[in-house]
């Protein structure tokens, strides 16, 4: 079976982090691993507090799994320290992960910084190198390209940037700009753009999409190598959990991870 690891924060009311990431792992059948960043207390309307767990701590978690059970994907979430971040930035290049997805996790929906503004520099400096993909939001790619971004000509110029910070794939997701009733994601691999064109679903219930999108691409890279594959894979499948939402909670409630298992009885 093939084995992937997630390297983010808890979630307690289930929607995203490694809660969602290890629902992911199981509805696209492949065995999750989960190494913790930080607890979270939060529920539908965001996160209320943060609580931290230290670097030494981290390594530990991933020097335990990769040493004994091995990997054939990782996917990191939120890393909110700067201390975190040298440790996975270290443990990533360490243990030669392979086929690595970097969830470029800044800030919450409600506006709580998920990566302290000290670690920014260190993120792109030392981790995003080492990623296979990287999935970043637009006001993420602004931060990370320097670039503002308002048009679809505007995120391929941003995706183009960062892709010379990995030298492999950006996958800029369109989620806060919608076109016609589409949102639309680009990918680029350093030569080709790709629009990935979905219909957009209206509804609030869209916690843990970010989350959700890098496992399932982490997921698939695990059974097929192929990172544009696995890419498109991964967002139809977010789209079937988006358009499956759960409406659960006063705020933006989760996606259905399980739509796919539902689908089959």
């Amino acid at each position: 079976m093939f084995k992937v690891l997630t390297i983010a924060g808890s979630d307690n009311s289930g929607g995203a982090g490694i809660q969602a990431d290890l629902k992911v792992f199981t509805a696209l059948n492949v065995y999750g691993m989960a190494v913790i960043t930080s607890l979270t207390a939060q529920n539908t309307t965001g996160v209320k507090d943060i609580y931290p767990v230290n670097g030494d701590f981290v390594f530990k978690q991933i020097e335990t799994i990769a040493g004994d059970i091995g990997l054939d994907s990782v996917k990191t979430g939120m890393l909110l320290t700067i201390d975190v971040v040298e440790a996975v930035s270290v443990a990533v290049k360490q243990f030669k992960m392979k086929n690595l997805v970097v969830d470029t996790v800044f800030k919450s929906k409600n506006g709580k910084d998920l990566l302290s503004e000290n670690a920014i520099d260190v993120y792109i400096k030392k981790l995003l190198p080492e990623a296979l993909v990287i999935t970043p939001n637009i006001p993420e790619a602004e931060i990370i390209s320097g670039l503002e971004i308002k048009t679809l000509d505007d995120m391929k110029k941003a995706a183009k940037e960062i892709q010379k910070i990995n030298k492999g794939y950006v996958v800029l997701k369109g989620g806060h700009l919608v076109q016609d009733g589409e949102t639309v994601d680009i990918v680029y691999d350093g030569k080709d753009f790709i629009e990935l064109r979905f219909p957009y679903v209206k509804t609030k219930n869209t916690h843990g999409t970010g989350c959700t999108y890098s496992a399932a691409i982490a997921a698939y890279l695990a059974k097929t190598k192929k990172p544009l594959k696995s890419i498109k894979l991964a967002k139809a499948y977010l789209h079937g959990a988006i358009e499956n939402s759960l409406n659960i909670g006063k705020g933006h409630g989760p996606l259905n991870h399980n739509w796919l298992i539902s689908c089959s009885y």
